[in-house]
């Protein structure tokens, strides 16, 4: 009997030594959620999780007034913002569908991300799919809808670095300005945003975002800069809190993926203030 049980519990220890090996089991991932600070994740929720998202991005720039002006304003924190509002939900393994909306033209965004694989030592990296359209419900605008496609790619380095490429397909993108009336600056446009992670400490992570110059931009833009943002993301337990400045308060695909910004050219020198908190129920 006693002879019995050891072999049972040999033969138990052995088949999970057997599971902790296989090269398919995917690597642990950098705590981040859904969203780097604007750019989608490859990473995915349990079956039957689902988040809420809220952001903020102020829109005075902290650093194109006198000081004086600045401490009056508070460094840009009495200013207006975009302010967002997005909800996720999974309700099958490998699938998220997500709706997000933002008061910049009134931005309806829906997504749905599916998960194709994660890294694991017999696979390099991480991919998923992301597709969903916007529909812009603010008045005196043209070119309401856009349709998006994203194929999402990442690799973790080691325990503590990740990096992401988010080629990015989008109809009907950015703005331009025509009277009391805004269309759209892109019939089609595609760029290839890219984020990284350091994991600094368990929940803390930097964050960087990169959207390079759209090449198709109209010569009255392509003095623009690019795109970029930098940023904090602690994680407490269900809670994913996000710090960051950024010289671009775009959100929805349909504004990022241009590296302009309402009608205007980016600037090097803008640095707006934001933050992202969102609130993940399940795992």
């Amino acid at each position: 009997m006693i002879r019995a049980i050891a072999f049972s519990l040999l033969l138990s220890a052995c088949c999970l030594s057997v599971q902790a090996q296989d090269p398919s089991t995917p690597v642990p991932p950098i705590p981040l959620g859904d969203i780097l600070l604007s750019l989608p994740t490859s990473h995915m929720p349990s079956a039957g999780a689902w988040e809420v998202r809220f952001t903020h991005r102020f829109n005075q720039p902290i650093n194109q007034a006198s000081f004086s002006s600045e401490i009056h304003s508070l460094f840009g924190l009495d200013s207006n913002a975009d302010v967002g509002l997005g909800l996720s939900y999974v309700p099958v393994r490998d699938l998220q569908l997500s709706i997000y909306r933002s008061n910049a033209m009134d931005d309806i965004e829906f997504g749905a991300k599916y998960n194709v694989f994660q890294q694991a030592p017999a696979i390099p990296f991480s991919a998923a799919v992301r597709v969903g359209g916007d529909w812009r419900t603010e008045l005196n605008l043209s070119d309401r809808t856009s349709v998006f496609g994203q194929a999402i790619v990442s690799r973790k380095f080691g325990k503590r670095f990740e990096l992401t490429l988010i080629p990015t397909f989008v109809t009907n993108a950015g703005r331009t300005v025509s009277g009391n009336t805004s269309g759209a600056l892109f019939k089609h446009a595609f760029d290839v945003p890219i984020g990284i992670a350091l994991n600094v400490h368990d929940g803390l992570s930097l964050i960087g975002e990169f959207t390079a110059k759209n090449r198709d931009l109209p010569s009255s833009m392509r003095g623009g800069y690019f795109a970029w943002s930098a940023g904090l993301k602690e994680v407490v337990g269900g809670h994913y809190f996000e710090l960051m400045i950024t010289n671009s308060n775009a959100t929805h695909v349909d504004q990022y993926v241009t590296s302009t910004y309402m009608g205007s050219p980016l600037k090097r020198g803008d640095l707006h203030l934001g933050f992202n908190i969102e609130r993940r129920f399940g795992r």
